[in-house]
């Protein structure tokens, strides 16, 4: 697929930085860029830099990228200029002026998967690369870009497709060719099937890896759950003092623990009280807890033990002032002033996203539907063997595996799917 029309925006950050890049992608980006550059040869090399003046004033390169060799699949160049926001922005003018028009969000992945240089998990990767916080994102998200889920997909794909093709040819020529070989269609339904199955295990891992979790810390007052925040964040960010109740309100920061991006919510107290204050804030402890992916519930230990309400992980907290000859309660034992057991804490993060090791790649929240529909076309499949039923509905079972499994990585992906993704980029990507 090609474009007709040719699109401009910058490819770095906004703000002041020493260079900043704009991209100009499409039919017409060598003509643009000799109306807003001259340094651009009449044949420009693809992947080279020239150097030269732009019209706006600036000097800096050019890189060119020739058909089929760049980012999007198409013609285009990247220009590398002074990282002034006047810089960037008047240079952007002048290749609207020339005749390009302004990027929309994700446009250039978007032409890069149409013009096929990606696929669709591949140009969802891209998105997590940008996105990226913690090296095991950026890990998993290269490993989706190099085309893990890719490969894997479009293997199973040509299993279905080779088992559909011989399922159809004895539908329509039995006679010539004989009985189908069912235990053949069987072995590949299961094949696929266990492929998909593994696929779908990382989906927990997958949705706490990108999008991390939200731990409330709640419990008694004075448990130590504004110490614990400061702590884990290395900074003075709640109020703490002897009074019991000086946390009101809830308070939420981000965090890395385990290389996850986590969001701690520091919560008020939970007692009986007849302040209204107060129970105003135990009640927005009690919200943050219901709407949090884990509960972390912390109990002084210096305290006699109270029961304990659901939570993900008991912290018996203020190790440092209990005897070490004190009977020991289940629970982690730490301390905010001592350090003791945080390193435990960034252990049980890690932990949640029960990453396999042998799993070099994660589905996210769009693949994981698509996969199940896709076994429950490979339970058609068992079924229709299973109750020894006419080999056509083989075929039915057999083309909404592969189907659905084209949809993972845009092999049929309707239009409506794609501006849904494609509109959570950035503009410039």
């Amino acid at each position: 697929m090609r474009h007709a029309d040719t699109i401009v925006a910058p490819i770095t950050p906004p703000g002041v930085g020493a260079v900043a890049s704009v991209r100009i992608s499409g039919p017409e980006a060598f003509s643009i860029a000799r109306e807003i550059f001259d340094g651009l040869p009449a044949s420009p090399m693809t992947h080279h830099a020239y150097y030269g003046h732009f019209t706006h004033g600036d000097e800096g390169l050019m890189l060119v990228f020739q058909d089929g060799h760049g980012y999007t699949g198409e013609p285009a160049v990247e220009a590398m200029i002074h990282g002034s926001p006047a810089s960037v922005r008047l240079l952007v003018e002048a290749a609207l002026g020339a005749g390009a028009r302004m990027a929309e969000p994700g446009e250039f992945t978007l032409r890069a998967f149409l013009n096929g240089t990606m696929d669709l998990s591949q140009a969802e990767a891209v998105r997590d690369t940008v996105e990226a916080q913690t090296d095991l994102q950026l890990r998993f998200a290269n490993a989706q870009r190099s085309g893990a889920l890719r490969s894997s997909v479009r293997a199973m794909r040509a299993q279905l497709l080779a088992a559909l093709a011989a399922v159809e040819a004895h539908v329509d020529f039995e006679e010539e060719l004989g009985p189908l070989d069912r235990g053949m269609v069987q072995d590949v339904a299961d094949h696929v099937a266990r492929e998909i199955e593994g696929w779908l295990s990382t989906e927990r891992a997958g949705q706490v890896v990108r999008h991390g979790l939200r731990i409330a810390l709640i419990g008694e007052p004075n448990a130590g759950k504004s110490s614990l925040l400061n702590a884990l964040l290395g900074r003075d960010r709640a109020i703490v003092t002897p009074i019991a109740g000086t946390t009101r309100d809830t308070i939420e920061e981000s965090v890395i623990l385990g290389g996850i991006p986590c969001v701690l919510i520091d919560t008020a107290g939970l007692r009986e009280t007849d302040d209204p204050i107060e129970v105003l804030g135990v009640a927005r402890a009690q919200a943050a807890a219901a709407n949090a992916d884990a509960v972390w519930y912390l109990h002084d230990a210096t305290r006699t033990p109270t029961p304990t309400p659901d939570c993900d992980l008991l912290l018996l907290t203020k190790a440092d002032l209990v005897s070490p000859d004190a009977p020991v309660e289940s629970g982690l034992s730490i301390s905010a002033v001592t350090g003791q057991g945080l390193n435990r804490l960034h252990a049980w993060v890690a932990a949640q996203a029960e990453v396999a090791p042998d799993r070099a790649c994660l589905i996210d929240a769009r693949h994981a539907p698509l996969l199940r529909l896709a076994l429950t076309g490979l339970n058609l499949v068992e079924s229709t063997i299973e109750h020894d039923l006419p080999d056509d509905l083989l075929s039915v079972g057999l083309r909404e595996a592969h189907a659905h499994l084209g949809e993972v990585i845009g092999e049929n992906a309707a239009a409506d799917m794609l501006t849904s993704i494609f509109s959570s980029f950035c503009i410039g990507k």
